[in-house]
């Protein structure tokens, strides 16, 4: 599975894909984290011991369209501290947040997503899967952490901001293009 940082970046590379302007920062920061959060189901899974089979568990009802349709609920309600918009922070932390699951569908290995939860508890994985994913071992984290850190930048990081640089570029090309013909 996609380590939870990298989730993070993923709000991060659509910013610099499809923002016109400077974002404020405060949004951009909101829906990174929106992107992680559904990773600290974890805590309840190993700290709290929730059985495998709940959907409390790892990759369950915190991964779930719900849950980020919720994260966008109470990011619009927060709109003036991120300084945007109401339906701007509600669209990018909800986006942010679904994310995750779908990245987490996109991977070889671990559990499937209950990412229809509440409407199905079924767990999903999606029909192409060409993200690579180990298993993390406790005794070998630091060790599997550098792996896992060097198939993501290679599967997802790297290309992730190659596309956004190459769609903010094509943008910044049409827009000069347009302008050229307006004159």
């Amino acid at each position: 599975m996609p380590m939870t940082p990298t989730h993070a970046l993923v709000p991060i590379a659509a910013a610099l894909a499809f923002s016109d302007r400077p974002v404020p920062w405060r949004i951009v920061a909101a829906a990174a984290f929106a992107a992680a959060l559904p990773d600290a189901d974890w805590v309840l899974h190993h700290f709290f011991r929730v059985s495998d089979s709940s959907i409390y568990s790892h990759r369950g009802a915190a991964h779930s369209l719900f849950a980020a349709l919720a994260a966008g609920m109470i990011a619009a309600s927060l709109h003036r501290y991120l300084k945007v918009r109401p339906l701007t922070a509600g669209v990018v932390v909800t986006a942010a947040m679904a994310s995750h699951g779908v990245l987490d569908m996109l991977t070889d290995s671990g559990r499937g997503v209950a990412y229809l939860w509440p409407v199905n508890s079924i767990r999903l994985f999606a029909d192409w899967r060409p993200l690579h994913s180990g298993p993390v071992h406790k005794a070998h984290l630091l060790a599997d952490s550098f792996g896992r850190l060097s198939s993501e930048l290679q599967q997802l990081i790297l290309p992730m901001f190659g596309l956004a640089i190459a769609i903010r570029l094509c943008r910044m090309a049409v827009a000069r293009h347009r302008g050229s013909r307006q004159r």
